[in-house]
Order: structure tokens, then C-alpha cells, then sequence
């Protein structure tokens, strides 16, 4: 299975809206529910304000050319060193397992330090979620502990020099 990231489009807004109101989506999220309200003009609104961002990196997740999610660097910021959030939704249960999430954190991480030059990206992961969480360790993240913020979930990270070993 080939599995490639492309620039998020608003009309993926449909897609995501459409995925995301599976509540089995958000059984190992960092958070108890989708954004709401939950509706399509809220979700092309949400695609819209993203695309015009300079805090975020939005990228769709295609496995065989098929949608079947989003990951995207968001909140950075040049004054937190160049640090972001990494977020990964893979919204088509039909492709969970199947190691796409790995690929396409792999493929955002190859963007964030070679091309946007970012010094750094963290991620809140759910221990529950263990493939994420063995997704993150088996991409070079540390995991440095329970968030302050968040205390269901572990904060991993990696920096530049540990991904771009040149």
C-alpha cells in the first residue's frame, strides 16, 4: 500500500466531516469529542481558517490514492523555537493497522525539518493508543512524561538533530 501526504484542500472538509462523526474515531484521541458543533459549514469554515494559517501545516493522508485522513503540524510558533504540535487522524477505520499512521507522521516529520525548517515537534499521545504510541518511539520521539496540561496523556518529542542525522 502506498501511502503519500498532498496539501489539504478545503474540499477534503466532506471527507474528514463525513469520517469523523464515527464516535470509534475518537476512542484513543487526546480529547473526549470532535470540535463543536459538528456540521459540514462548521468543518469547511474549520478547513478554510487552517488553509490561511501560517501556525499550521495541514496535510491529507492518501493510502492507493484514497483519502483516509489528516495529519498536521499546528500551534508554531517562531517564539517557542520552532516547535509544533504534531496531530494524526486516520479516519477510516477500513485502514487502521495497517501502518499508515507511522508512514504519514514519517512523511510530515521529512517536511517539517528539511522543507519548513522547524527545530522541533511534540505530540499528546494516550497511552491507551499504542499504536501511536509505538508509532512515536519507533520514529525517534522521547517520551518526556504526563503533560501538566493534559494528565490522561504522555508528551513526546523530537528535535531536529535527532531526526536529520547528517
Amino acid at each position: 500500500m502506498e501511502v503519500t501526504i498532498r496539501p489539504q484542500r478545503i474540499s477534503d472538509a466532506e471527507h474528514s466531516w463525513r469520517m469523523r462523526k464515527d464516535k470509534d474515531i475518537w476512542k484513543y484521541a487526546i480529547c473526549e469529542s470532535p470540535y463543536s458543533p459538528l456540521s459540514l459549514e462548521s468543518e469547511n469554515n474549520f478547513y478554510r481558517e487552517q488553509s490561511e494559517s501560517d501556525e499550521c501545516i495541514r496535510f491529507a493522508v492518501l493510502a492507493d490514492g484514497i483519502y483516509v485522513g489528516n495529519v498536521f503540524i499546528d500551534r508554531i510558533d517562531e517564539s517557542a523555537y520552532g516547535f509544533g504540535e504534531l496531530h494524526t487522524h486516520i479516519l477510516n477505520k477500513a485502514f487502521w493497522g495497517k501502518g499508515i499512521g507511522y508512514e504519514c507522521n514519517r512523511l510530515i516529520l521529512e517536511y517539517a525539518f528539511r522543507i519548513a525548517k522547524m527545530n522541533g515537534v511534540y505530540q499528546y499521545i494516550n497511552p491507551c493508543n499504542t499504536a501511536a504510541w509505538k508509532n512515536a518511539l519507533k520514529l525517534g520521539f522521547n517520551d518526556i512524561g504526563t503533560s501538566s496540561v493534559r494528565s490522561n496523556v504522555h508528551i513526546f518529542i523530537i528535535k531536529k538533530e535527532q531526526w536529520i542525522k547528517e
